[in-house]
Parts: structure tokens; C-alpha cells; sequence
């Protein structure tokens, strides 16, 4: 198995242009079909299969159109959490969670305003 950290990027792109064409020819697919049931040229697939440099979107639609998307799952695979870092999580969230605010109705408190204060005939607070 080859290491791919050991790859250049251009090498790298070169051996998934290789695998491409190896998937596509397996499936007994010319270049023109191809092109035509994933919407590009046949020149960016011939580019593409030579390992020149292509789009995010160009490879997915060929993926697709080989019917070979699984082989991306791995990007889209979520992080499985341990036990301790799950709880962990778990007790930042409850920190984080918004609290209500409340005011303190003690007698201590010199602003508390109560339905005693308020003149109920005037509408207004006795001073």
C-alpha cells in the first residue's frame, strides 16, 4: 500500500484520474456517455482521467454518475464521543445555558416596588 502523505498533490491527482477511468471502463462506460450522464465535456473527462487539475463539483458529478459516491463517506462519518468527553459536553452545555433573570423581592430591597405602594385610585406609586 502506498503512502499518500508521500504523494505530491499532482501525483495524488493523477492516480484518482487513473482510478476513475479504472472504474468507469469496468463499468463497460465510454467517455462520451459518461460525460453526458454527469453533464461535462468530454474534454474535462479525458482531463480529468489524465490527472489534471479539476473542480470539488467536477469529481462528485462523475462520482455520482458511476454510481460511487460511497467512497466519501469517510468525510461525512461523525466523530464518534467517549462516555467521559460526551459528559463532559454534556455539563459545558447546562453552564452555558441561559438563565432567567428574576428580581429579588425582599423587604432589603430598597426598590421593590409592591401593589401596597401603588394607589390604586390615582393609578400612580405613593410617595
Amino acid at each position: 500500500m502506498i503512502d499518500i502523505y508521500e504523494l505530491t498533490d499532482n501525483a495524488i491527482m493523477a492516480r484518482i484520474g487513473l482510478k476513475l477511468k479504472e472504474e468507469r471502463v469496468a463499468r463497460n462506460v465510454s467517455q462520451k456517455e459518461l460525460a453526458k450522464s454527469c453533464g461535462l465535456s468530454m474534454f474535462s473527462i479525458s482531463q480529468i482521467e489524465n490527472g489534471h487539475n479539476t473542480s470539488l463539483l467536477s469529481l462528485i458529478m462523475i462520482l455520482r454518475a458511476l454510481e460511487r459516491l460511497d467512497i466519501l463517506n469517510d468525510l461525512f462519518a461523525e466523530k464518534e464521543l467517549s462516555p467521559v468527553a460526551y459528559s463532559e459536553a454534556m455539563k459545558k452545555m447546562q453552564m452555558n445555558e441561559r438563565k432567567r433573570a428574576y428580581r429579588s423581592y425582599t423587604i432589603d430591597n430598597p426598590e421593590r416596588k409592591v401593589a401596597e405602594d401603588f394607589n390604586w385610585e390615582n393609578n400612580n406609586l405613593n410617595q
